[in-house]
């Protein structure tokens, strides 16, 4: 099976899985609607010269590296007496 994006003026409007490219709109879809194979695409991306893109593209976040235990116990001497006070030191 092949997964098509249904595409009218642009957008996509669904997505399907035929074991052939259909010649003829999906059961439901009026005239003006063309099946173009891609199986990495989701309703309402754009089909734009040949190419499709997300609209809303997630959002990559810099986010530091976690510190470790240790070191947020370390950090903070609050912290620290209470891990002692916890272990009996």
């Amino acid at each position: 099976m092949n997964k098509y994006a249904i595409v009218k003026n642009g957008v996509v409007v669904n997505t399907v899985e035929y074991a052939e490219q259909p010649s003829t709109p999906p059961p439901g879809f009026e005239d003006g609607h063309v099946a173009i194979q891609e199986e990495n695409v989701s309703p309402n991306w754009h089909y734009v010269d040949g190419r499709f893109f997300d609209p809303n593209p997630p959002v990559i976040v810099d986010m530091p590296a976690p510190k470790s235990l240790t070191d947020m116990i370390l950090a903070d001497p609050t912290e620290l007496a209470k891990l002692k006070q916890a272990l009996g030191i």
